[in-house]
């Protein structure tokens, strides 16, 4: 059997290794921010008033020192939850919500096809590209829906997202050109 063929703990390719590598360390970075978006999308969802206008800022005292902060620092948090509020679009919250959803559980699977692709096991390469692939979508879809949000949601969701697709994009492309190399060399 060829060196180049992808062996369950044996040597192997070292694209494989490297790649993942880099997808656990993303992976687990990405599975924290998704699941961060999912949870404040969902409290968004559930904590608005149907009306969409949120009362004053409260800033108890004794929160304000538990917490650390300052009266104007409390008005600010408050100020940037009712900013994202009152600039979403209606269907925002439910599509990131779904978005981030489904970017945590390929987020997960990412760091599971990272390990597979660092033990040269046989399905790894195939689905790393499937999962970087998805994952590419997710940041695509995710990158449509904030272009069409104002200006406040856009300075918020539009480079992130551009950042992640391009890092996607890319651990796509390597996963498979080093999935064609090997099997090119396999030949």
């Amino acid at each position: 059997m060829s060196s180049a063929t992808p062996q369950p703990g044996g040597a192997g390719p070292a694209w494989q290794s490297w790649l993942g590598i880099v997808a656990i360390v993303l992976g687990v970075l990405l599975a924290a921010t998704h699941g961060t978006e999912w949870m404040k999308q969902r409290v968004l969802i559930n904590a608005t008033p149907a009306d969409g206008h949120l009362p004053a800022a409260e800033c108890p005292e004794d929160e304000l020192i538990e917490e650390g902060l300052s009266v104007a620092e409390c008005e600010q948090l408050v100020s940037n939850v009712r900013s994202q509020v009152v600039s979403a679009p209606p269907w925002f919250p439910g599509l990131q919500s779904m978005l981030a959803a489904v970017g945590t559980v390929l987020a997960i699977l990412s760091i599971g096809v990272g390990a597979g692709l660092i033990e040269r096991r046989g399905w790894a390469p195939g689905a790393a590209i499937g999962v970087f692939g998805a994952l590419t979508l997710v940041d695509a879809a995710s990158f449509v829906a904030a272009v069409n949000t104002g200006p406040i949601l856009r300075d918020v969701y539009l480079w992130n997202v551009l950042l992640w697709f391009f890092v996607h994009l890319m651990m796509t492309l390597g996963a498979a050109a080093g999935r064609a190399s090997t099997a090119a060399a396999a030949s």
